[in-house]
């Protein structure tokens, strides 16, 4: 019998221990309606419908509608936005519903409350659901921002998820959205990329059963002509090659290791939770970066995270430690993982010891979602209850990279060469411009200028800019100094330049940049971006 983890993901309740009884268990696919959680000025609303498990339990979809309440009028809006009596019988259908905002919601921005209604025939009696069918959830309306302001960026800059989950991953007690789906809810939320890192350990199995494994890689090998299909099918739009590969750390623990633009696949199962106790890895850390193609390259997945102790114990998962980050094959950490607190503090820490020891590594956002574009829904062991939260969503934490064209080969250039920053709403970004001042009489105070400018660019939704922060780093420095504290006047856009004299023979090694903004209209926290460094080089 397989152990059982439960992630964030849409809920699979279907599955039960052996000889256990499942609450949430019934006799019916899993229906649920999925919606960004945030929308740009002139997207229309994505409905993303799905039905899973309806080879098991055959459904017929009769009609779904939705009603939208703009919350600061009470502007109520209703429709019927399917009414294809279809009937389903496969593992998993979805489909994406575009409803335009038009008439009364045209000109209504901020927080919209909406709810999908389903109606549909089971053993040809009738019945209904609201949001989704699953047991104990709790029905509340989903709730979406629609902004009145584009996403924050600069000229050749764009958006992304770089941890993203796909239906690529399938177990137990959890799938994920299909990637075309994904691209629509994407591009109404602003987004030109994510990154699909579905586990190693899903990637393995046979289509038509998750508890048993295929060598011949049929689900890695779909999954990898859908992606490269979907590429050329949307202009304007990157989705790229991925995996989470499941690697033992320098301790034997199992750890995980995101791949972007691979084509070759790696076994992982050490913490797949599919046999009881057999938790080595296939590969170490190490053993994978040696073996990786020269397009791909590998960031740390969320590597600061604290492991529970059920997870330690059951399927021996560890940490990230700085030794295993050191690794010269490593291009960067994924510090930024769908929320701010304890973790996101620690890889901060970390990702500056690495600098100031001369690692030129780069830091990279993301949210590990598995679906979930507007609230996870996560089982609770035993199988007895549904929990919901507002974390951890597809799209919320983003990195911005700078491109020339919105392509694959593009996004993953940026990814490798750090011209990438992290954000969950407002942008920075700087240049510098170097400038010898050189005394010929005396050598020793020979100077080089550095003129620096830094511009940021925020929204009502991610409020204006109070601080803004500039940092140089110089190798085998205990710390960073503070080179530059700009203190702003709740602006939404700013520009400044400044230039700084420094000795010529110890110049700073690197300089990167933190904003922040307050008063935020359209996000709970206040709004931060964290530049990657950029390397002075003599």
């Amino acid at each position: 019998m397989p152990i059982v983890i439960p992630t964030l993901m849409y809920a699979e309740t279907h599955y039960r221990f052996k000889y256990f009884f499942s609450f949430l268990k019934k006799s019916e696919p899993e229906i649920l309606a999925d919606i960004p959680h945030r929308l740009e000025p002139n997207a229309s609303l994505p409905i993303l419908l799905i039905v899973k498990d309806a080879d098991h339990y055959p459904v017929e979809l009769t009609s779904v509608s939705i009603t939208i309440i703009h919350e600061a009028t009470g502007t109520i809006f209703s429709q019927r936005i399917f009414s294809n009596e279809t009937s389903i019988n496969t593992p998993l259908w979805w489909k994406v519903v575009h409803v335009p905002l038009e008439g009364a919601l045209q000109k209504l921005f901020g927080f919209l409350s909406i709810d999908v209604y389903f109606n549909y025939k089971l053993n040809n009696k009738a019945r209904k659901c609201k949001n989704d069918n699953y047991r104990t959830s709790s029905k509340k309306s989903y709730r979406i921002f629609r902004s009145s302001d584009y996403l924050p960026l600069f000229p050749g800059w764009i958006q992304g998820d770089t941890h993203t989950h796909s239906s690529y991953t399938n177990d137990q007690v959890e799938f994920g959205s299909p990637i075309e789906g994904s691209v629509e809810l994407s591009k109404a939320m602003g987004l030109s990329f994510f990154c699909v890192t579905d586990h190693s350990y899903d990637l393995d199995d046979r289509v038509d059963d998750y508890l048993k494994n295929d060598p011949g890689l049929p689900k890695w090998k779909s999954q990898q002509e859908e992606i490269t299909t979907l590429n050329k099918a949307h202009n304007n739009f990157a989705v790229i090659h991925g995996e989470e590969v499941s690697v033992w750390n320098q301790k034997r623990q199992n750890v995980h290791l995101l791949l972007f633009a691979t084509k070759k696949y790696f076994a992982g199962s050490g913490d797949s939770a599919e046999r009881w106790f057999r938790t080595k890895a296939e590969h170490t850390i190490s053993e994978v970066l040696d073996k990786i193609e020269p397009a791909t390259i590998a960031y740390a997945a969320h590597p600061a995270e604290a492991t529970p102790l059920l997870q330690r114990l059951l399927i021996g998962r560890g940490e990230w430690a700085l030794d295993d980050m050191r690794n010269t094959k490593l291009t960067g950490i994924q510090i930024l993982n769908g929320e701010t607190g304890t973790a996101f503090e620690r890889g901060l820490a970390a990702w500056k010891k690495l600098l100031l020891e001369g690692k030129r590594i780069y830091i990279a956002a993301g949210n590990d979602a598995h679906g979930n574009f507007n609230r996870f829904k996560q089982i609770k062991i035993p199988f007895f209850k549904i929990i919901e939260a507002d974390k951890q969503l597809f799209g919320r934490m983003r990195t911005a990279v700078q491109v020339g064209i919105v392509s694959e080969t593009e996004v993953v250039s940026a990814l490798q060469f750090g011209r990438t920053v992290i954000t969950n709403g407002p942008m920075v970004t700087f240049e510098i411009k170097p400038q010898d001042k050189i005394n010929i009489s005396l050598k020793d105070s020979k100077k080089i200028t550095i003129e620096m400018t830094v511009k940021g660019n925020s929204t009502n939704e991610f409020g204006t800019f109070w601080n803004c922060i500039v940092y140089a780093g110089r190798v085998g420095d205990s710390s960073e100094t503070l080179l530059w504290n700009i203190q702003l006047d709740n602006d939404f856009n700013f520009e400044f330049t400044r230039a700084f004299d420094f000795l010529q023979k110890t110049p700073p090694n690197y300089f990167r940049v933190e904003a922040f903004t307050h008063n935020c209209a359209g996000i709970k926290e206040n709004g931060f971006c964290y530049t990657n460094p950029t390397w002075f080089e003599r």
